[in-house]
This record gives structure tokens, sequence and C-alpha cells, in this order.
């Protein structure tokens, strides 16, 4: 089965609103709730007559504020709860001497994102991926399935950020298209993989594969229609679902995410790849 999944639903009314277009006019089948959303009651509740859209809880530990008292997570978030890490943070911390009081302030913060997200769902079945990929370090996998064993869940679907290159390099006349900080940061979560598929096999989850890392920001019509046929072949070899992770949640202005005014992230939601994403699932 291939997936096309809207990441980072939630953030305002707008963005909330142009990825139900892509659900009601294209291929869109899911979206990733941000769970620390303040707009996500609003966002969730549009759904509600949609009972057959795929809703993962986007788990969230570098971006915005945190769900959890501040005061009971100080390793993930400041006195005034703005999340205080990026994943290069996390996955050091991971292997570090805090790793024991990580792990346990994660599960108490993915505890709240996850009775959050699922509060909102009704009974769509728990599905979980991670903001920027967070999921595939072996320590934020591992917290998630703890918290989700603690609330008596079982989680359906994970996803598994490990994108195979094979695709990409058949096709050399995109090669200029592809960002060499996108390939790094592939070949890292290649590398995270092979430690932390244990987590997936204790929740009883064959792995997944996904598209667009390598392209990520920047999924156009253009670039997915040449490359998703490789893609889908590849994933049948393997039986097993592909998903293609996108933002098209254009329309945020400067100010309105979760990120401070001009911050690090705040250029991602603002870019104009969010509205080509938008208009790829709109032709696909």
């Amino acid at each position: 089965m291939t997936l096309f999944n809207a990441d980072d639903y939630g953030i305002t009314d707008a963005q909330a609103a142009h990825i139900r277009e892509c659900r009601k006019n294209g291929r869109l089948t899911g979206v990733s709730a941000m769970p620390n959303s303040q707009r996500l009651d609003k966002a969730m509740a549009a759904l509600a007559d949609d009972p057959g859209l795929h809703v993962a809880v986007h788990l969230n530990l570098t971006e915005g504020c945190c769900l959890s008292d501040p005061a009971e997570v100080p390793l993930l978030a400041a006195p005034n709860g703005r999340f205080r890490g990026s994943f290069a943070r996390l996955l050091l911390l991971s292997v570090s001497p805090w790793r024991k009081r990580l792990l346990a302030q994660m599960r108490r913060e993915f505890a709240a994102q996850m009775g959050r997200v699922r509060s909102l769902a009704g009974d769509r079945p728990l599905r979980l991926d991670g903001h920027q990929h967070i999921q595939m370090i072996p320590a934020v996998l591992r917290a998630a399935r703890d918290a989700a064993w603690e609330l008596g869940l079982a989680p359906s679907y994970v996803r598994w950020s490990a994108e195979p290159l094979a695709p990409y390099l058949r096709h050399r006349e995109l090669w200029r298209d592809y960002k060499p900080v996108n390939v790094l940061k592939n070949l890292v979560l290649n590398v995270l993989s092979r430690f932390g598929g244990r987590y997936m096999r204790d929740l009883g989850l064959r792995k997944n594969m996904v598209m667009g890392l390598v392209i990520s920001g920047n999924l156009e019509y253009r670039l997915v229609s040449a490359l998703l046929p490789d893609f889908e072949r590849l994933a049948a070899e393997r039986d097993c679902d592909l998903e293609l992770v996108m933002h098209p949640g254009w329309g945020i202005r400067s100010g309105e995410g979760l990120d401070v005014p001009g911050g690090p992230f705040e250029a991602f939601y603002l870019d104009p790849g969010r509205l080509r994403e938008y208009e790829c699932l709109k032709k696909l």
C-alpha cells in the first residue's frame, strides 16, 4: 500500500485547512497531528466526518512547548516549557550518563502527547511517527513504546524513516535536485535503523518504507512523479507499505508557528516548497 501523509497537521487554522483540501481534492491518506499545537482541537474536530483518514501522533521533542510540567522534564524543556533540543542533542543524551533520566522524561511527555491526540481522534487506530524523525533514535522509540504500553495502547503503525537511496541513484537527471544535507541526514537515519528494530518487533510491527527524505522540503510533482514508480516497485519487492512524507501545509505566517519568530524552524514553514507539495498532492 502507498500512503500519502501530511506532517505537522494542526499548527494553524489555515495550514490545517489546506492540508484537508489535499484529502478532499487530492491523494492524501493520512495526517500527523502536532500534539503540542494550541490549534489542534479545532483541526481535529474538522476530521470527525472522515474516519477513513489515518491520524498519527507526531511525537515532538524539538519544537514549541512541552505538554508536561516543565519541572518534571528538565532534560527536554526549559523552565518556560519550550523544548531545549534538537535531533543531535537527543541522540547525544540517549548515550550519555543521563540516559535513564531521559527515558523517564520522554515517557512522561509522550504519554501526554499520545493522550491528547487520542482524546481528539476518536476510535482511530494509534499510529506514531516523529517530528524531524526523532523516533529513529532507539531510546526515543523505546520511550514511545513504553508510553503506549503504560496507556494500555497498541500502536498499529510506526513510521520507519530509513529511506533507500537506490531509486534516487537511478535518476541521474535529478541529481542536482538532491540537497547534500538531506542525503547526509538519510545516511544517519539508515545507520540508526540498525539499532531500533527490536522495538518494532516488541510492538509486533513490520517495518515500512518511506519516500521523500532526500528531497525533503521539495516534494514537487516533477520529482515525485519521476521517483514514485521506482519506490513502489521496491516496496512491492520488500512486501511492505510505502509512505510519502510530505509537508503540504502552506499558509503559516511569520510568528504563527510553534517556533519563535525568526527561529530555525520557521523558515521551513514559510518556504514556497509547502505550496508546491500541496499542489503535488492535488495532481497525483
